[in-house]
């Protein structure tokens, strides 16, 4: 893999450490003067607004019988809101295309609840990270989840209420992982990174940057918010403001390894090679633990005709990652060049399920080729 090539971001989606209490550095490791302040980020109260037909959605709920078993109902059951992992939404966004990822669902509901007087809780559940990659950055998401507690009414004695978990993953899936109260700020923090992300990714280096700031006015100390503010002075060629950053970042246990990842992909690129040395030896485990590693491995092994090699280094990636479609067919087409037709069969099975729609169609006539023994 090209050293050179590679800058992480973490997104916070969730599945970072608590709260985040470090005093904010020095105004100095900002640069407002080289990004258009026209690019403001939006306001939180956009973030929770509430389109007409959620209004009206909430007047209908606020009727039922039970309003947490109703809005659960409508955000579970069929016709529900689907898993969609491609974007950050606003709740009415989310609401108005019944589909979004984890931290949009979580804003979606929470919009809702707080209509309702629902008390929400907010949590990070530290399950292993989400990898996918875009425009040439490795994008972590990690995992949030939001629980609702009945409305409180006024001649109600609560001893105590649970709440109910709304999430998209199973509750099988989530058994066993640690979970870590989140704050409101926290969670906006969090929603504004996912978008300066998703900005970067477009090349809209002015909104990413504001972006970033809003994020840091709700959490000063936040680690894993730094580290993506120097992924972002470096795309912007302001090497030096990302390594002050990138330092800063690394210095918090949050963000210490891949602002240190980030930071030694510098010191590579300017030839200061016995610091990227210090640096990378930290850093080892870190790459290990990457699938997109395996998963391209197994690409240079698949093209030299390496195919015992490629299948295991893209079991390997799925060994990390399970969950992505790419991984599934780069095994899929290995073990069709090795003759295992079952094999190949069951992983473009498994890449068609958890490729997104428009990926679905090529995978049904790759496996209808295949059916006919065609590559």
């Amino acid at each position: 893999m090209n050293l050179r090539s590679v800058i992480l971001i973490f997104l916070l989606v969730g599945c970072a450490s608590g709260s985040n209490t470090i005093e904010a550095p020095a105004e100095h490791l900002f640069a407002d003067q080289h990004f258009d302040a026209s690019s403001a980020a939006p306001a939180v109260e956009a973030i929770f607004a509430l389109s007409p037909e959620m209004v009206s959605t909430v007047n209908a709920l606020s009727r039922a019988p039970d309003t947490r078993r109703a809005l659960v109902a409508l955000i579970r059951e069929d016709g529900g809101i689907r898993y969609d992992n491609r974007q950050t939404q606003t709740a009415a966004e989310t609401f108005a295309q019944r589909s979004g990822n984890c931290m949009s669902l979580v804003v979606m509901t929470t919009a809702l609840a707080d209509a309702l007087q629902m008390p929400v809780r907010f949590q990070l559940v530290n399950a292993p990270p989400v990898w996918d990659r875009q425009g040439g950055l490795y994008l972590i998401n990690g995992h949030v989840n939001v629980k609702l507690s009945a409305p409180y009414r006024p001649d109600e004695l609560r001893i105590s209420d649970g709440g109910v978990t709304i999430d998209f993953l199973p509750g099988n899936q989530l058994r066993g992982y640690e979970v870590i109260p989140l704050s409101r700020e926290e969670l906006i923090a969090r929603y504004y990174n996912n978008l300066a992300a998703e900005a970067m990714v477009d090349g809209d280096l002015d909104r990413a940057y504001y972006l970033l700031k809003a994020a840091l006015e709700q959490v000063p100390g936040h680690g894993d918010v730094w580290n993506t503010l120097g992924v972002l002075y470096r795309k912007a060629g302001l090497e030096a403001k990302a390594e002050a950053v990138y330092r800063y970042a690394a210095s918090q246990p949050d963000s210490q390894l891949d602002a240190l990842h980030n930071l030694s992909i510098l010191l590579a690129s300017q030839d200061r090679l016995l610091e990227w040395q210090q640096v990378h030896a930290q850093l080892e485990l870190k790459r290990i633990r990457n699938p997109y590693y395996h998963f391209d491995m197994g690409e240079i092994a698949y093209r030299a005709g390496e195919y015992d090699k490629a299948v295991r280094f893209y079991r390997k990636a799925v060994d990390l990652a399970e969950y992505r479609h790419e991984f599934h067919f780069g095994l899929s087409r290995a073990y069709f060049q090795l003759g295992d037709l079952q094999l190949s069969a069951r992983h473009l099975h498994r890449a068609e399920d958890l490729a997104p729609r428009d990926e679905q169609a090529r995978y049904q006539m790759k496996l209808l080729a295949l059916q006919g023994g065609r590559p």
